[in-house]
């Protein structure tokens, strides 16, 4: 079954932007500030031919740029899991763009170190391959604008970009590797609803064929990766998210024309948007794991979206798929997941009349991603064995969420240390971080207040579903009044075995469902 758009907006274009530049061997030197981005037409989607040869000079360019990164030579049934050319619909081939995404492929390769250097390099009009060397503090949470026609791949050493991100506002042909984005999260707005608190890791604006690929997610301000207004033709690839309340953001428009695929990405310690799919043409989603999810997984947000599901795994998840919107969804494992019984509607549209794949075996996945989601390096992800939380910056975490999801990957007990303060946040255990302690630093309970106002048909403020964990000197809060519709508000839900509550005052109602007490 085949699909069309239903709307679409006017195209947008624009005259790239000036910029001063000068290369230096290969190192990248910005000379003067860089506004705005270029901005080019977006192509309108149409059904391509399967399997289009792809030229053998973009296959030479992105073998060569991965032997540069160091990038495994692993291989599933699904192909190359550092693949040298874009895949699902990213790989979509059109009369502007005939080898479909490429990237900076057939410009020159540069390397940056500062953020002056990569906000240069991304907004310059030729096509560039950016290789980002080292940590970039990007600084306030700030975007870096990216223009159409580039690469930006993390360095064989490793690249990071910290306390910022990268913005795609109406380009084209834009490729992202290889990179942890991390740690622009403010402290006490796990909600990320302050004003200065509207950035994301990666926001994708209205453009088109832009791969988001082995990439790593964590601690960030609003959105770790958002794909939004009318954007087409974008696929999100072996990507690690983790430790974050919104995690992947799809729509923003009354259009229904986005076109993307989700493969091979792996989701740990999440909350919400999982991704949250408004108003997409075509969602392709396989070979994913969600693992540890308090709100919801997949959602089909918006009666018209369309979505096939299939060979992903979803365990310890809240409403792990979701929505009004066509889902088809076939080989799926769904373990230890609650709420809403798994969306299924019915087939909805065949992925390989636009490109060819191969969905690795559901068995699989869980031991794939463990091993190859994320960059080369990715960024070692558990806790020591006593680490503590601070929401000024000077713990080891600025959120108790992200503390206890990093102790759910630790093969050891952890200890979890909160400095004063009101930590409004959703809390859950996972199974796997038992004799887990979480303990107010001070001793006294009314120090360290950790609460949420949601009712029981939602989520608790603490969710403990490991064994053997000990809550000490804290308050477990849930403040839901609404007396013209009183409801149940769980401050503590325990389902694990052998939970101790030492000098804990619980503010709301609580639940044991596990035994031992």
């Amino acid at each position: 079954m085949s699909f069309k758009p239903r709307s679409s907006g006017a195209p947008i274009s624009a005259d790239s932007p000036p910029g001063i530049r000068r290369h230096r061997g290969r190192r990248y030197v910005a000379t003067a500030a860089i506004i705005g981005a270029p901005l080019l037409a977006l192509s309108a989607f149409a059904p391509s031919a399967v399997g289009a040869p792809v030229p053998a000079e973009a296959h030479s360019s992105g073998s060569e740029l991965l032997r540069q990164i160091d990038a495994p030579t692993t291989t599933t049934a699904d192909g190359p899991v550092w693949s040298p050319t874009a895949t699902g619909f990213a790989s979509v081939p059109t009369d502007a763009l005939p080898d479909g995404t490429t990237g900076g492929a057939g410009g020159e390769v540069v390397t940056v170190d500062d953020a002056a250097e990569l906000s240069a390099a991304a907004a310059s009009a030729e096509p560039l391959t950016v290789l980002v060397d080292g940590t970039i503090d990007v600084g306030d949470g700030s975007m870096i604008r990216v223009a159409a026609d580039k690469t930006i791949v993390g360095a064989s050493g490793g690249g990071e970009i910290v306390n910022g991100g990268l913005l795609l506002d109406r380009v084209s042909n834009v490729i992202i590797r290889n990179l942890t984005f991390r740690d622009s999260f403010i402290g006490g707005d796990w909600d990320g609803k302050s004003p200065e608190n509207d950035n994301d890791g990666i926001r994708v604006d209205t453009s088109h064929h832009v791969w988001v690929d082995h990439n790593e997610f964590a601690r960030l301000g609003d959105g770790q990766l958002d794909i939004r207004k009318d954007s087409t033709d974008v696929t999100a690839s072996w990507n690690y998210f983790r430790d974050h309340n919104k995690t992947l953001g799809v729509g923003w428009t009354d259009n229904v024309v986005t076109t993307l695929t989700l493969h091979h990405n792996r989701f740990s310690n999440v909350h919400q948007r999982n991704g949250s799919l408004d108003n997409v043409a075509a969602g392709h989603v396989y070979n994913n794991w969600l693992s540890g999810v308090s709100s919801y997984g997949m959602n089909a947000r918006g009666a018209e979206t369309e979505l096939v599901v299939e060979s992903n795994v979803f365990e310890h998840a809240r409403n792990p798929l979701i929505g009004e919107g066509s889902v088809f969804q076939q080989d799926n494992i769904f373990e230890d997941v609650w709420g809403e019984a798994p969306r299924d509607t019915g087939p909805t549209f065949d992925a390989t009349e636009h490109y060819a794949y191969t969905a690795d075996a559901v068995d699989d996945v869980r031991k794939i991603l463990e091993k190859d989601a994320g960059p080369v390096h990715r960024t070692g992800d558990d806790a020591e064995r006593r680490v503590t939380v601070a929401q000024d910056g000077t713990g080891d975490y600025l959120s108790l969420h992200a503390a206890v999801g990093a102790a759910s990957r630790s093969a050891h007990p952890v200890e979890v240390v909160v400095q004063p303060g009101t930590y409004r946040e959703v809390v859950s255990i996972w199974p796997d971080a038992d004799k887990l302690t979480i303990r107010g630093a001070t001793g006294d309970p009314k120090d360290v207040v950790i609460t949420y106002d949601k009712a029981s048909g939602d989520w608790p403020t603490v969710n403990v579903l490991a064994d053997a964990v000990m809550l000490q000197s804290v308050t477990l809060e849930n403040p839901l009044n609404d007396p013209a519709a009183p409801k149940t508000a769980y401050a503590l839900r325990s389902a694990g075995v052998g939970i101790t509550l030492d000098d804990v005052v619980v503010l709301g109602d609580t639940l044991f469902e596990g035994e031992d007490r």
